[in-house]
């Protein structure tokens, strides 16, 4: 087949085949570099994404840190103040015990004492009632106040 064709010529259609072998082998070559810049793209928004994602995360935990260190501290000082308030509570009630104590020696000696003519007890009328009645309930929110 080659044998009419001068050195040359069958030199030079071998250097075509090689030529066009070459052409397909970088079509081929740019197809797979293409995919792969697409793919690499793609990388480059993921973790681009990702590194935001990343930095709102870290944002929502430094801000659960500061809530949890204010709610501490609101918490810490509401226990404060009900151990002030359960203080003062035991001490009214220390109180309201001595008196109760006192008022039944007074009464068990005034009974064990000779008969004494008492003055009549006074009737309670209703306007007295309702001012012991009101006095009470100042006094109740008066002690609310102080615990809210």
């Amino acid at each position: 087949m080659f044998g009419e064709l001068p050195f040359s010529t069958v030199l030079e259609i071998i250097v075509c085949l090689f030529l066009a072998a070459t052409i397909a082998y970088c079509a081929v070559l740019d197809r797979k570099l293409r995919a792969m810049r697409a793919g690499q793209d793609g990388m480059r928004e993921l973790v681009g994404e990702l590194n935001a994602a990343t930095q709102r995360a870290a944002g929502a935990i430094d801000g659960l840190k500061r809530a949890s260190e204010e709610s501490g501290e609101e918490l810490a000082e509401r226990i404060r103040r009900a151990r002030g308030l359960a203080d003062e509570l035991s001490l009214m009630l220390e109180s309201g015990n001595s008196i109760a104590e006192r008022l039944g020696r007074s009464e068990r000696s005034a009974q064990a004492a000779p008969a004494v003519t008492r003055p009549a007890a006074r009737p309670v009328s209703q306007r007295d009632a309702a001012t012991a009645a009101r006095a009470a309930n100042q006094l109740l929110e008066a002690l609310k106040k102080k615990s809210g």
